[in-house]
């Protein structure tokens, strides 16, 4: 693979991804050669993230791109089998999502370890990344609050405390094993900024006392799991203060495993963050790899959803 040699941590990944799987090189290729330098400049930044985590994970980064495979080959073929066959997401409740899925560590194990290279390889992934790096953490004024809800490997946390402008990070979860490997990861990449990582239901949380609400939220591939993602846009944006930005991203047309509602296009999304009583500033659609966003709407094809909201209280 030919990624410009600047961007070694990308090449490195690629180089071993390609090695071990070499049916998928024109799948990469398509991937990287949609990307303008400021995409690539992040995907470089995330890809040499991956690999200070890569060390933690039992055989490093080999291990990474095995379970890459078996996320495309194992885990989101046969449900995109199901999609088209049947047009819609073969769960629809997050019980039977945590049964399949949450409540199987080994499985969960390889699942993450995949996604963790997907930001980088796919190219929707990698988008949408590079919004939330190039476009919306430059929009947070000095001093800012942050919270994440649900920050899965810390990327995004990572990314934000990059900044030296905010004065309070936090992230939320409900999962104590989640918690600790976010806690964990954001100690290999050598984040130094206090984050307040916190055991937290957003649907359990107290009504917030006017000084401990947060200037900016950054919901990422969350509502996609939930059965109803108004409720939860509700819940976030009740700890958002007046006039503060939220960043939701979701895919659209994505079946997975724990995929349980259907998002079907941007606007849909829009829709979705409107009806939560919440203001579109801006939103972006970023198609899969090798396709354009015309033909990934005309044909259903994945979707990476970036909708920037304001809180109009």
């Amino acid at each position: 693979m030919n990624v410009e040699a600047s961007r070694t941590a990308t090449s490195t990944i690629v180089d071993r991804v390609s090695e071990a799987w070499p049916e998928h090189v024109g799948f990469i290729e398509k991937s990287l050669a949609g990307r303008a330098d400021p995409v690539l400049d992040v995907s470089e930044q995330l890809s040499a993230a991956i690999l200070k985590l890569a060390p933690s994970i039992d055989n490093g980064l080999d291990a990474l791109v095995n379970d890459y495979r078996f996320l495309c080959e194992d885990i989101v073929l046969p449900e995109e089998i199901h999609f088209r066959r049947n047009g819609q997401y073969r769960l629809s409740s997050f019980a039977e999502a945590n049964r399949e899925c949450y409540a199987n560590g080994p499985f969960m194990d390889r699942y993450m370890n995949g996604l963790l290279l997907s930001d980088v390889l796919w190219s929707n992934h990698a988008h949408a990344f590079s919004y939330f790096v190039n476009d919306y953490l430059p929009r947070l004024e000095e001093g800012a609050r942050h919270l994440e809800i649900g920050p899965g490997h810390g990327l995004f946390l990572y990314f934000a405390a990059a900044t030296g402008r905010l004065s309070r990070i936090a992230a939320w979860d409900v999962s104590p094993t989640s918690i600790a490997k976010t806690r964990h990861a954001l100690s290999l990449l050598g984040v130094d900024h206090p984050v307040d990582l916190t055991l937290q239901d957003l649907f359990a949380a107290e009504a917030p006392g006017a000084d401990e609400r947060f200037d900016s939220i950054v919901m990422s591939e969350i509502l996609e799991h939930l059965e109803s993602p108004v409720a939860a846009l509700r819940a976030a944006a009740r700890w958002l203060e007046p006039g503060g930005l939220l960043w939701v991203n979701v895919p659209a047309n994505s079946p997975a495993p724990d995929h349980i509602f259907l998002f079907e296009s941007l606007d849909h999304a829009e829709q979705i963050v409107r009806e939560a009583g919440l203001e579109v500033v801006e939103a972006k659609a970023f198609p899969m790899s090798g396709t354009t966003l015309e033909r990934a709407v005309k044909h259903k094809l994945s979707i990476s959803c970036s909708v920037l909201a304001r809180n109009p209280d």
